[in-house]
């Protein structure tokens, strides 16, 4: 029977405001008055825990700027549909339980999710969960789950350690809890009950001609997505090293060649292009072993110069730091000063301000100082790293004059047999009408012969000049990128410091200020 403040909560739908959020803000621990001053004020961004439990909700939304939060309850509600949570991508815990809700959906971005609740509800198959791979509880019981097939679902869910689906039709099925022990696995609780390893092990005998094939087809789709990821992997380094379309160059060259199709028709006439293909994979291999040799050197001599960087910036914040620490200790003790003796206020407060303007030039000169410090890095880096590229761009010269010397080779070879081919099909008695018709009409016609091979051979040489010129360009561009960007957050690096200086010196004033003021206020 539902409880009184359900019944009541579900006369009048409720929405969520910032009032109500800001009241069911969680604060863990401290005394009462201080969490619910807390409550008050606290940006929305520094939330992390909230309880709409029993708010009588019809709906989920007003939820932005809470992207912070990691633990959100909305049980014991109306809601019938999950929206507007896909913003709160820290979520860890989340209690949709005892609601109205019919699919699961709307939580796809969730992918931080360890504990889901969806208990209570109206939910009839198990799906759009995918993403949620951290799920370590997950709880359906008391929904429509009435097809036993569906569990097999969560066995995807490599982290899943308790599952709740108590209550659900499909509980009534005599086969259910050995179909779920064989089916899921390393599950620890099931139904509030502990797994027993032996239960697991009589499941999977009982289940054994089906885990057989589904094992199979795991370790298959396993090797199938090893392979995709180290295929993902190379793709990604060729194209971090600059070498993007240099291993598929001369497959992209005949995929690409119009006259290829009818050249292949032509007995024989190919007959060089395997020759050539084999020099031109040597010669393709040295080239990529070389430029990722360079790609790794240009990587080692970013990370050396951001550690030079890091390690000078490190010590004269250190510098920096110490002048304010003693600037602090100074400010503290001008107040113990003035709290025990007002009338040396003023002397008290007036030497601060010297120390401050002091505090003020010396923090000023150590950032000119790094200025030009950093100034002389960022070009050195960029002299280095300029170098760097202008080789590489010298051995993409090369490699790719190594590719047109192979390819005017190939025609030339090309160009021989076809001679030949040609002189065959075009005696008396040859088998030329056997031939298929695109051979038949290049052989027939010594000039469309011609015209097809040099068609082809323009095709390929085209693509091998657009392919170099696109690979150096990208070399020299991502050359002036890095180094633009250094010099970009270099001169962002100092002109934030300014300020932050600026703003220091300026609330240090304001503040001693006030403690004139103050002090001024407490004469008789």
């Amino acid at each position: 029977m539902p409880s009184l403040e359900r019944l009541i909560a579900e006369v009048e739908p409720n929405v969520i405001t910032e009032a109500l959020t800001r009241e069911c803000i969680q604060i863990q621990g401290g005394e009462p008055d201080t969490a619910a001053n807390k409550k008050r004020s606290m940006p929305f961004r520094d939330v992390e825990c909230l309880a709409f439990s029993f708010k009588n909700l019809a709906c989920i939304d007003n939820l932005r700027g809470l992207d912070n939060l990691t633990k959100l309850q909305l049980d014991n509600n109306q809601i019938t549909k999950i929206e507007n949570l896909a913003h709160l991508t820290n979520l860890t815990w989340l209690d949709l339980s005892f609601n109205k809700i019919s699919v699961i959906s709307g939580l796809e971005t969730l992918t931080k999710l360890v504990d889901l609740s969806l208990f209570n509800n109206n939910i009839s198959k198990i799906e759009n969960l995918d993403t949620l791979v951290n799920l370590n509880v997950l709880s359906l019981g008391n929904n429509q789950l009435s097809q036993l097939d569906n569990v097999m679902y969560l066995r995807q869910f490599k982290q899943l350690r308790l599952v709740n689906l108590a209550g659900n039709p499909i509980c009534k099925d005599h086969d259910y809890r050995s179909y779920v022990l064989s089916h899921i696995k390393d599950l620890i609780y099931l139904d509030y009950r502990r797994v027993n390893p032996t239960d697991v092990q009589a499941a999977r005998e009982q289940h054994q001609d089906e885990m057989i094939e589904l094992q199979e087809r795991e370790e298959q789709q396993a090797q199938e997505e090893k392979l995709t990821a180290e295929r993902d992997a190379h793709n990604k380094l060729m194209t971090q090293a600059n070498l993007e379309g240099v291993e598929t160059l001369i497959d992209d060259m005949v995929k690409e060649d119009p006259e290829w199709p009818r050249l292949v028709q032509v007995p024989n006439l190919l007959d060089p292009w395997n020759d050539i293909r084999d020099k031109f994979n040597v010669a393709t291999d040295e080239f990529k072993a070389s430029i990722l040799d360079q790609h790794n050197r240009k990587k080692a001599e970013y990370e050396e110069w951001l550690n030079v960087v890091r390690g000078y910036l490190d010590e004269k914040d250190a510098e920096a730091r110490k002048l304010i620490v003693e600037f602090e200790k100074a400010k503290k003790h001008t107040s113990r000063v003035v709290a025990e003796n007002p009338a040396l206020a003023d002397n008290q407060i007036l030497s601060l301000k010297v120390k401050l303007m002091s505090l003020k030039d010396q923090l000023m000169a150590i950032e000119m100082e790094t200025v030009e410090i950093l100034d002389g890095l960022v070009q050195e880096f960029d002299r280095a790293y300029s170098e760097l590229a202008e080789i590489n761009k010298g051995q993409y010269n090369t490699y790719f004059t190594q590719v047109r010397d192979l390819q005017n080779s190939f025609f030339n070879q090309l160009t021989s047999v076809a001679m030949t081919v040609f002189e065959k099909y075009n005696q008396e008695n040859s088998d030329i009408e056997s031939l298929p018709e695109d051979a038949r009409m290049l052989l027939q016609d010594k000039d469309s012969l011609m015209n097809a091979l040099q068609a082809s051979h323009d095709a390929h040489m085209q693509k091998i000049d657009a392919l170099e010129d696109r690979l150096i360009s990208q070399e020299l561009r991502s050359a002036n990128d890095l180094t633009s960007s250094n010099a970009t957050w270099a001169t962002k690096r100092n002109r934030d410091r300014i300020s932050e200086i600026i703003n220091y010196v300026e609330r240090n004033v304001l503040e001693l200020d006030e403690l004139a003021g103050d002090d001024d206020g407490g004469e008789p």
